[in-house]
């Protein structure tokens, strides 16, 4: 199966696990996501960085040629 890799503009509330974010140019692929009070985000890679409720993100995610999503297998 061939992977592709998508870049999307999301809201915070679009970021997903495994997700790669690029913050002052270094990309940071996201471990974990948390929600906090007022609608804002926690995002996780090691280091922590907090997306506001109207932020928006450039991500990049894998997608399968078919269009799905890549399963990671642990």
């Amino acid at each position: 199966m061939q992977r592709v890799t998508q870049t999307l503009e999301v809201m915070p509330d679009g970021v997903r696990r495994r997700d790669v974010i690029a913050v002052g140019g270094i990309p940071h692929r996201v471990r974990d996501v948390r929600e906090l009070r007022e609608w804002r985000k926690r995002l996780e890679d090691g280091n922590v960085f907090v997306l506001g409720r109207w932020a928006t993100v450039k991500v990049s995610r894998d997608r399968n040629a078919g269009g799905g999503p890549v399963r990671h297998w642990r």
